[in-house]
């Protein structure tokens, strides 16, 4: 026990600063990165190949919720701010929220990152007036709210049902390659779309340039509900070492029964 002003006072010392921890943490995200396989053309292969391209002091603005999901596996260069419209964890207003912070902040790039159903759903601020050319639109077409249809998810298992009465698969064009195109090009967008990791490494560039525009853009990338699903399978299954998860549970379970004592016992009886 020590006074509280004691313990702040320490741990604000400049001259006494200890990153051990961190420094570990650190050196374990990147030995989990570098043992991701290559992934499918999808959300999350996306978001692994454009984070470390955002430019600096941009403002990355995500849809709910494969998006955030997505986005939030790999961790954003110091200085760029991320923000979801969570609400009720719904899929309303998330273009809405990232136009108002644009025309209150002309000088800062905006970055959306949005699934197809946030997009539709909140698409009438597409068209304001005063969107500037600060505004970047990310809209990933997969033709359905795709959650519903990941390998994880309670409805997996109905398939394509899903897609009739659940998933809303089907609505505003049905992946139409004209529909958004033609909306944000009568608008003045500039637009560009991607259906494979070709396509989009071509354009991703010009997507994130921090040259200054006319326009503001929109980039529409379609993919499949199979290659969404075996991505998120693929991050969430074979990243961990499950060994090291093994190693980790017993070690809890004789520690919770048996103390630190018998932790370091055993560790003196086996070597590690």
């Amino acid at each position: 026990m020590m006074p509280e002003e004691e313990f702040f006072n320490h741990y604000s010392d400049k001259d006494n600063v200890h990153t051990e921890y961190l420094d570990s943490l650190n050196s374990e995200i990147q030995a989990l990165k570098e043992k991701l396989p290559e992934l499918p053309f999808s959300n999350i292969w996306m978001a692994q190949h454009m984070v470390d391209k955002l430019p600096s002091g941009c403002e990355l603005h995500l849809g709910i919720y494969h998006s955030l999901r997505s986005w939030n596996f790999f961790k954003l260069p110091v200085g760029i701010q991320a923000k979801c419209n969570v609400g009720g964890f719904g899929i309303d207003g998330g273009v809405s929220t990232m136009m108002g912070a644009s025309f209150a902040h002309p000088e800062k790039l905006f970055i959306g990152v949005l699934g197809d159903l946030a997009f539709f759903y909140d698409m009438n601020v597409v068209g304001n007036r005063h969107v500037g050319n600060n505004v970047r639109i990310m809209l990933i077409n997969n033709g359905k709210g795709n959650e519903f249809r990941n390998y994880n998810h309670p409805c997996y298992f109905l398939g394509d049902e899903a897609d009739k009465y659940i998933a809303a698969a089907g609505h505003y064009g049905n992946k139409s390659d004209r529909l958004v195109r033609d909306y944000a090009t009568d608008l003045g967008y500039e637009y560009f779309s991607a259906r494979n990791k070709v396509e989009f490494n071509d354009v991703i560039d010009r997507f994130l340039t921090t040259t200054k525009i006319d326009k503001p853009i929109l980039f529409e990338v379609f993919t499949e509900t199979d290659d969404e699903s075996c991505a998120l399978e693929m991050v969430l299954n074979t990243v961990i070492d499950k060994k090291d998860v093994f190693k980790h549970t017993v070690k809890k379970a004789i520690k919770s029964f048996m103390g630190d004592s018998a932790i370091k016992c055993i560790k003196g009886i086996v070597g590690k």
